[in-house]
């Protein structure tokens, strides 16, 4: 594109319209539309419409990129390192993109069987990111017993239950920051009391 601010005014033009329409309602000159751009420059930079869908996902992956700088510190309690995790994983239930994205991400899995396996294999590297802290604290001796990807599963899961899932799916509202304090506070607790870890 010309310009970054070209190219992100297609890229929410993309989100705009893949999820109202999703992939196969959605077309590059509605796109290049209400994008303000030419469909001769739009096609210049992505060939399709999948071309310009992965760029939308590579998006939404870009969010989880945060989880990697998070590292196991033995000299920092347990419970502020998985306050700090929890902080990063709920962000992404404020996020009003993030959700659009994730609920295209999502329709799009379930209506094509190859969209879905490109999409897997576009998750899987992110997904590592996810586990890193506990592979570093399981290593440290840390975590007792507990596989690392047990324990994420554990951790996570319960959090995206309540401060993501619910929002995607059935589109309530995100927590408020008195909610997300109590969250982020009892998930740490509980992961630490349910494997038992010191403080």
């Amino acid at each position: 594109m010309e310009s970054n601010s070209k190219q992100n005014d297609v890229l929410c033009a993309a989100i705009q319209e893949f999820a109202q329409f999703g992939l196969l309602g959605t077309t590059m000159e509605t796109i290049a539309k209400q994008a303000n751009v030419s469909k001769r420059t739009l096609y210049k930079h992505y060939p399709n419409k999948n071309a310009l869908f992965d760029d939308v996902v590579a998006l939404l992956l870009e969010r989880f990129s945060q989880l990697h700088k998070y590292q196991y510190q033995a000299d920092v309690s347990i419970y502020e390192q998985l306050k700090e995790l929890a902080k990063v994983c709920l962000s992404l239930g404020n996020d009003e993109n993030y959700l659009t994205l994730s609920r295209i991400v999502i329709i799009e899995s379930m209506r094509d069987k190859e969209q879905a396996a490109r999409l897997e294999e576009k998750f899987l590297d992110c997904e590592k990111g996810l586990l890193t802290w506990f592979e570093q604290a399981h290593h440290a001796g840390v975590l007792n017993d507990v596989p690392a990807d047990i324990a994420a599963s554990f951790f996570y899961g319960g959090l995206k239950n309540m401060g993501y899932w619910e929002q995607v799916i059935m589109w309530k509202p995100a927590l408020d920051e008195q909610r997300l304090e109590q969250l982020i506070d009892l998930t740490s607790r509980f992961f630490i009391s349910g494997i038992k870890l010191n403080k």
